[in-house]
């Protein structure tokens, strides 16, 4: 089931855009459940509480505007597509910025069929890699097949991918989310750090080394030390079968 979230002040295009993802959708023979907003403040309320797999969103909006409702949400969900729907074209160089799947014009409402067709495409090959977990400060998407680790800092959780850079942040409780994560492949090894077990080079059971040669110290818990090599075995026998 595919959420679909889109957002538009002008209550007669917005109708116009769910018939015609609506038919798009049943053509493709994808499940789907489509959310409409026609502001960008409820629209940011909306995906931080419950999450989306895909937000169409105009641009130019009186509260808030599209470039803001998806900055405040790519904050959380990084990894959730857009497709900024506007007459602004003078704004889609702008949009670049915001890392869109894709901007489509209002004045070319044929080219929708074409970008959300290749983008369900694309997210049908992704989608097993994509794991929702609910936090302090709502549903987040964990990239099983991008983050190698998520550290606690303070009230945040960071999550960093094979090159140590930063790619998710949010509020919550590191145990929590491992607790979340621990069937997906992630080991629980350090009071500060969550870790995937797809990019270990090496575990050891006072360290673990991974892929890009960070090593991050084992806790002195010898029950939360099985524990993370439990998983770890098992997940490296499920990977060899």
């Amino acid at each position: 089931m595919l959420t679909i979230v889109m957002c538009d002040d002008d209550i007669g295009f917005l109708q116009q855009l769910y018939d015609r993802t609506e038919e798009i959708m049943q053509k493709l023979g994808i499940e789907y459940s489509i959310k409409e907003f026609d502001n960008g403040r409820e629209t940011v309320a909306y995906c931080r509480e419950n999450g989306a797999d895909m937000i169409l969103a105009d641009i130019d909006m009186p509260d808030k505007s599209g470039f803001e409702a998806i900055r405040e949400l790519q904050e959380q969900q990084p990894e959730v597509p857009v497709i900024f729907v506007s007459s602004h074209e003078e704004l889609a160089y702008q949009s670049f910025r915001y890392n869109p799947f894709q901007f489509v014009s209002k004045s070319e409402p044929e080219r929708l069929e074409a970008v959300l067709t290749t983008l369900v495409k694309r997210m049908g090959r992704s989608r097993e890699s994509m794991i929702r977990i609910e936090t302090d400060g709502g549903m987040v998407d964990i990239n099983a097949d991008r983050i190698m680790y998520l550290q606690s800092d303070r009230n945040y959780i960071i999550g960093y991918d094979e090159d140590e850079i930063e790619v998710i942040r949010f509020r919550g409780i590191l145990k929590n989310v491992y607790d979340a994560l621990s069937g997906a492949g992630f080991i629980y090894t350090h009071k500060r750090y969550v870790i995937n077990c797809r990019f270990i080079r090496r575990f050891e059971r006072k360290k673990v080394i991974l892929d890009s040669g960070k090593e991050i110290s084992g806790t002195r818990n010898t029950e939360m030390i099985d524990e993370a090599q439990r998983v770890y075995g098992s997940f490296m026998r499920r990977r060899r079968w």
